[in-house]
């Protein structure tokens, strides 16, 4: 009897990727802060958005005393920005792309005065010269010590490449590249995860392990790299860790049919068949469609001598899986010989 447990797939880079031209439609939440030439926030700029896409639009709000500002439903895309406070100047940031920003990164930072925007921001932007900011800021700011800016258009790049390159099976050119993009990163756990995965497309099973747990340890409430963690546990035959795993990848992500597949097939392998059924049964619910859900219902059933529920579920999982699932054969063998006792 052969188990499946569906892959894991390769984690987009919602969080570090600006959005292409198609989604400039889209909208979503613009925010950052804007801060002054010694990191100190500046309340009460004014803050002029000016979208340049399909539909220009002019969106208007300030910032609070922590120095943030908000605006909720405007267009992706691009924008000139304008910020403005008497007293402090003006500063224009010509084509900043605004997206949603996800969970795991900061909001954008800019600055009064001419001085650059901070690393969290797509390009280093000065004000034009010859503008009123030139003139309010006196002379040139000494530069700020510490890592030089992350430019995130050309990150967005070396992360577009290696997710190719790992798609396309190419593992060492992913792997190369994910590790460029670590050395502006390098706290990125969905960049370790996919670093995990072409180490692990490699064959380099003890690197794969080693950057699912940094991506684990990173961000703990990241399903992906306990899921895949489970996955690559389970196959060394680390079955206590491997379900512990699948644990962590089902608490955080409750509502994805397909942790709790995986949970319920290895709960099913570890000999814990009422907490498989448990959890097969809500992998079924979350997802009606899958029909291997059915076929180790059915074997899970069969193992806590519920023969009638057994068959059910394994006719079920006959009428709906393609003829040459590998589980169909042995579904079908078993229900023949349940149905002559």
């Amino acid at each position: 009897m052969r188990t499946r447990i569906a892959p894991w797939l390769l984690v987009a880079f919602a969080t570090l990727l600006l959005p292409s031209s198609s989604a400039a439609q889209g909208t979503c939440t613009a925010e950052g802060f804007v801060l002054d030439a010694e990191g100190n926030p500046v309340p009460d700029v004014q803050v002029l958005l000016q979208y340049k896409g399909h539909n220009p639009q002019k969106y208007r709000t300030k910032t609070d005393r922590k120095g943030k500002f908000i605006h909720v439903n405007v267009y992706e895309g691009p924008y000139d920005l304008t910020f403005s406070k008497e007293g402090a100047g003006e500063v224009t940031v010509k084509d900043f792309r605004i997206r949603e920003i996800p969970s795991l990164e900061k909001a954008p930072v800019f600055r009064m005065g001419g001085i650059k925007k901070a690393a969290a921001t797509a390009a280093e932007t000065q004000a034009p010269a010859g503008s009123a900011a030139d003139a309010a800021s006196g002379p040139p700011p000494v530069a700020p010590s510490g890592p030089p800016p992350i430019d995130l258009a050309v990150l967005a790049v070396e992360l577009q490449n290696a997710d190719a390159a790992l798609a396309a099976g190419r593992a060492d050119e992913a792997i190369a590249t994910y590790q460029k993009a670590l050395a502006s990163v390098p706290d990125s756990a969905p960049i370790h995860h996919n670093l995990a995965l072409a180490y692990k497309r490699k064959g380099d099973l003890a690197q794969a392990e080693s950057e699912f747990r940094r991506a684990a340890e990173l961000k703990p409430d990241f399903a992906a790299p306990h899921g895949a963690l489970s996955l690559l546990l389970a196959a060394a035959g680390k079955r206590d860790e491997a379900l512990a795993q699948a644990q962590e990848a089902v608490q955080d992500a409750p509502s994805d049919a397909q942790y709790t597949y995986n949970l319920g097939v290895l709960l099913k392998d570890a000999g814990r068949s009422a907490e498989a059924k448990e959890a097969l049964l809500k992998a079924e619910a979350l997802d009606p469609a899958n029909p291997e859900i059915q076929f180790h219902l059915g074997t899970v059933e069969l193992g806590l001598g519920q023969v009638e529920a057994a068959i059910a579920s394994l006719e079920k999982y006959v009428a709906a899986a393609p003829a040459t699932a590998p589980n169909v054969a042995t579904a079908k063998g078993i229900i023949a010989a349940m149905s002559k006792k």
